[in-house]
């Protein structure tokens, strides 16, 4: 049943903001939270009193010449839709990443890209009749904003629902002026992600292969295990955090068990970074945007040491959130992604001794949008492509007795890695690492 729920009090007035060519990520950031109950009423009005003061949600995407994009407060309604399964007989037992986008698609209303027609948020709330649990569906449209953004809004729904007061400071949608444009730093390798780009066409053809030839891994860290990895990380370097080390160890797994030769060992990694709280001008606390930047970092020095690895990831990030760095960096990264965009190009390319970390360990999906059911959220999205990886918080588990508990500081790591072989070698690795306690 699809219904359309409008801000309580309209707040748009129909003014626009001019988004940046950082923005301009096309697509839907889908994601769902599952429940041991949920009022589907309550749930409505507390969306209604939400959108009084996230008039963004409620606009449409306006495009001007072909290459000014806008998002037109126009205070329209969002659709949200109520179904019943009564085929499951609960919720399975799934990872935090699923691979399988198929999952998860019958529990929600994606949101398409399509200019001054499509909504920029869908919900869906989905009843499981034999368990009475209930599966909420959100596809916030990755236009409006990253997961930080995504992640606000939702925060203050849940807060809404509570009636309670959102957390402060209110979102703000402005976009700032730039900084003209550094052609020095614009043409440096820290942009590398922006520079490698290749026809859509091309990276599809490209993703659809490395497909067949790769499998989905997850892998569980207890806040235990981040804790021993932290501590042999930060040897001489305080400076050094938990995720540093964990993402440190992961390079250094492969490098150790994936890659036969020193040649072929990962040398440098892209880290996505959110910039905000940074410089106010460009980024506050509470900015809804896509403000998150892709730098590469500089060559291990040792690429078979941890210490070494988690250093330069720190190095990297440290850089990154400086107000000098920052202004360079949005300004040429803007100039570039507006060029490829209107070339018909995709910047999802990086060489063979590179990957990538896309991670939201700093956000616990599940603490933030629990709707009073704190410790009994469970938070799923979907999507793993070849040594891109994705880090989250770890889900609440439920034992035999029904008691819910939750390891507040593991985390869940997933991606595609190549078939055969080089699966085996890297979990025979992690397994052999894990008996020792990590001791090396």
């Amino acid at each position: 049943m699809l219904s359309l729920i409008s801000a309580s009090s309209p707040s748009g007035n129909d003014r626009r903001i001019k988004l940046l060519s950082t923005d301009l990520i096309f697509g839907g950031i889908n994601n769902v939270f599952v429940y041991p109950s949920l009022d589907v009423d309550r749930l409505k009005d507390a969306i209604s009193r939400t959108l009084s003061f996230w008039p963004i949600v409620t606009g449409r995407v306006i495009v001007e010449n072909n290459e000014d994009y806008y998002i037109k407060f126009s205070d329209q309604s969002i659709p949200f839709t109520y179904a019943e399964n009564d085929e499951l007989d609960q919720w399975p037992n799934l990872p935090v990443i699923i691979d399988d986008e198929n999952v998860l698609k019958p529990f929600i209303d994606s949101v398409q890209y399509k200019p001054e027609i499509e909504p920029l948020l869908r919900l869906k709330v989905t009843r499981l009749v034999r368990s009475n649990e209930y599966i909420f569906g959100v596809s916030f449209c990755h236009i409006m904003g990253d997961a930080n953004s995504n992640l606000h809004f939702l925060n203050d729904l849940s807060q809404t629902y509570q009636q309670l007061e959102p957390s402060l400071p209110r979102p703000t949608f402005e976009r700032h002026p730039l900084r003209t444009e550094n052609r020095e730093f614009t043409s440096s390798s820290v942009l590398k992600l922006y520079q490698n780009v290749q026809k859509r066409e091309t990276v599809l053809a490209r993703l659809t292969e490395e497909h067949s030839t790769t499998e989905p891994l997850n892998m569980s860290f207890s806040s235990e295990q981040i804790a021993r990895l932290h501590h042999l990380a930060s040897v001489n370097n305080s400076d050094v955090t938990p995720h540093d080390a964990l993402c440190a160890y992961i390079i250094l797994l492969l490098n150790k068990h994936a890659f036969p030769t020193e040649d072929q060992c990962i040398r440098r990694v892209y880290m996505l970074i959110n910039y905000r709280d940074v410089s106010e001008r460009l980024a506050g606390k509470n900015y809804v945007a896509n403000a998150i930047m892709q730098p590469l970092s500089e060559d291990f020095p040792d690429p078979y040491s941890l210490p070494s690895i988690a250093q330069t990831i720190r190095r990297l990030i440290k850089t990154a959130r400086q107000e000098e760095f920052l202004d360079n960096w949005v300004s040429s990264a803007n100039a570039l992604m507006k060029q490829f965009i209107q070339n018909g190009e995709i910047n999802f390319t990086w060489d063979k001794d590179e990957l990538i970390f896309n991670s939201n360990y700093k956000y616990d999906w599940t603490d933030q949008v629990h709707f009073g059911m704190n410790g009994q959220c469970r938070f799923h999205t979907a999507g793993l492509f070849k040594f891109y990886f994705r880090i989250f918080r770890l889900n609440p588990t439920v034992d035999h007795q029904g008691h819910w508990e939750k390891d507040q500081g593991g985390a869940e790591v997933a991606f595609r890695i190549p078939k055969g072989d080089m699966k085996e070698k890297f979990l025979q690795g992690w397994k052999e690492d894990v008996a020792k306690n990590f001791k090396r």
